[in-house]
Formats: structure tokens, sequence, C-alpha cells
């Protein structure tokens, strides 16, 4: 029964995220007439922080899916699993440091910087809370090991 309960909390974490980012992302906006002129190199290196956001947002759907099912096969105390969680931890800092990088060179204003800024602290927050229970993890597996031998 316990099962089943860590996947419905699972799945309501992977919907509440996507929410979030469907929200972010296109959710409609004040017509905004602002134009930005960026020469070549800055739209190239935009454009390259943008990608690296994208993957590490995969990424981390797909760690945190692949730990989901080690945790339903019964592997939880695993290498494999501490792995899945600093992989996780690390793009989602990615992510947030990639939207401050984002929020710096499109000139925003201070409504806007104020929601880049609570959105950038969220991020921190996964990111850090997932390598915290990547040690948390580590050390069980540390402390599992000392049992065995």
């Amino acid at each position: 029964m316990k099962k089943y309960v860590i996947n419905i909390l699972c799945v309501l974490v992977l919907a509440l995220t996507l929410a979030d980012l469907v929200t972010s992302f296109l959710a409609p906006a004040e017509e905004v007439n602002k134009t930005i002129t960026l020469d070549l190199q800055t739209a190239l290196f935009l454009l390259a922080v943008l990608l690296v956001a994208l993957v590490s947002t995969v990424i981390t759907f797909v760690a945190f899916v692949k730990f989901v099912l080690n945790v339903n096969r019964r592997e939880v105390f695993t290498l494999k699993n501490v792995k899945l969680l600093r992989k996780y931890g690390f793009c989602t800092l990615l992510v947030g440091v990639c939207l401050i990088i984002l929020a710096f060179f499109l000139d925003l204003n201070a409504a806007e910087t104020s929601e880049m800024t609570s959105d950038c602290i969220e991020i921190f927050g996964e990111g850090f809370f997932a390598l915290l229970m990547g040690e948390v993890f580590n050390i069980g597996l540390k402390q599992h090991e000392g049992l065995e031998a």
C-alpha cells in the first residue's frame, strides 16, 4: 500500500512542476512592445543559455522518474539513487543560474525582476533540497553497508 502512496505523491510533484513550467513560460502576459537589440555574440550566448536550461530541465525530469522507478523496485539506498538525486539537484541549480543570466540580459522592469528573483529562489531551494536528500541517501547507504559487514 505504501508503494501507491509514493506513486501518487510523485505524480503530484511532477504535475505541479509541469504546471509551474507551463504557467511560467506559456501564461499570457501583458502585451509588451519592448525591443531588445542584441549583437550576434550576445544572441548566440543567450541561445546557448536557453539550450542549457532546456536540456537541464529534461535531465531533471528523467532523473526524478528514474529515482521513483528505483524506489518502486525497492531499491532505495543505492549508489544509483544517490547519483540520480545529485544529478537532479545540480541540473535544477543550473536552470536557476540560466534564469539569472537571462534576467540580467533581458532588461526587465522591477515587477518582472521581482518575479524572476522569486522563481530563482524557489528553484535554488529545490536544487539544494535534492542535493541534501542525495547526501542523506549516501549516509543511509553507508550505514546499510556498515550493518551488512
